[in-house]
C-alpha cells in the first residue's frame, strides 16, 4: 500500500471519528474500546469459573463472567443488535480464560443455529467468539429449527431441542470443548454433548462467555 493510500485512510478515520465519534456499544459513552473500560470494570466475575458437572453428558463447564448485568447485556447486543465491534473482546476473553484455567482439547466445536436464523442474523454468535482458538471445527449441524430457550419451561426446553443437533464429522475419542456465549439451564449443551458422545466423543465441555449465576 502507498504512502498516500496511508494517508487517505488515516484522514478518513479521523474524520470519521471526528462527525460519528466511536462510542461504547453498552453503555453508550465516547470510547475509542468495545466495550469501554467502565462496562468492563462493571461485568462480575463468574465464581468459580470452572465447575465439573456430575450428571448427564457435559463434563464440564466454564464462564467467564456471570448473565446478570454487563456481561449478559454484551451477550444480547451482540446476538439481537448485530453489535459486532463487542466481539474481538469476547472472543479475547474466552481465549485468555481458557489458557489460565488450562482447558485441554481436541476441537472446539461452537454450538451451531439453525440455516434460517443465520440468513436472518447474519453471523452466528459462537463461531464468532470461537475464531481465536486453536482447533476450531464445525462439530454439528442444528438440523431443524427450534424455538429461542429463554421463556420456555424446563420440559418445554428439552422437548425443544430433542434430534435438534446431528454431529457432521468424526469425534471418537476426541476431546470437544463447545463454545457457546451464554450458559444458562446448560438444556443446549447437553444436547449437543449427548449426541456427540453417542457418536464415541471422549469428553464434552462448555466454555461461554457468561452464565447463570443459579446453574
Amino acid at each position: 500500500m502507498s504512502k498516500a493510500s496511508d494517508l487517505w485512510i488515516s484522514f478518513s478515520s479521523t474524520i470519521l471519528d471526528t462527525v460519528y465519534p466511536p462510542k461504547c456499544a453498552l453503555c453508550r459513552s465516547l470510547s475509542k474500546s468495545n466495550p469501554c473500560i467502565q462496562c468492563i470494570a462493571e461485568m462480575e466475575a463468574a465464581d468459580p469459573v470452572f465447575s465439573y458437572w456430575k450428571d448427564g453428558p457435559v463434563d464440564f463447564r466454564a464462564t467467564i463472567y456471570r448473565y446478570p448485568g454487563r456481561a449478559g447485556q454484551a451477550v444480547r447486543r451482540l446476538k439481537y443488535n448485530r453489535a459486532t465491534s463487542l466481539a474481538p473482546f469476547m472472543a479475547y476473553a474466552i481465549a485468555g480464560a481458557i489458557v489460565d484455567e488450562g482447558l485441554e482439547f481436541d476441537l472446539a466445536a461452537p454450538i451451531p443455529i439453525h440455516w434460517t436464523r443465520l440468513a436472518s442474523r447474519g453471523f452466528n454468535q459462537a463461531d464468532v467468539l470461537a475464531e481465536r482458538l486453536p482447533n476450531r471445527a464445525a462439530c454439528l449441524r442444528r438440523s431443524r429449527a427450534t424455538r429461542p430457550q429463554a421463556g420456555l419451561s424446563t420440559d418445554e426446553r428439552l422437548k425443544n431441542l430433542e434430534g435438534a443437533f446431528e454431529v457432521i464429522r468424526d469425534v471418537e475419542g476426541k476431546r470437544i470443548l463447545l463454545i457457546d456465549d451464554v450458559v444458562t439451564s446448560g438444556k443446549t449443551a447437553r444436547e449437543c454433548a449427548k449426541v456427540l458422545k453417542l457418536r464415541g466423543a471422549l469428553e464434552v465441555g462448555v466454555m461461554a462467555f457468561c452464565g447463570d449465576p443459579l446453574d
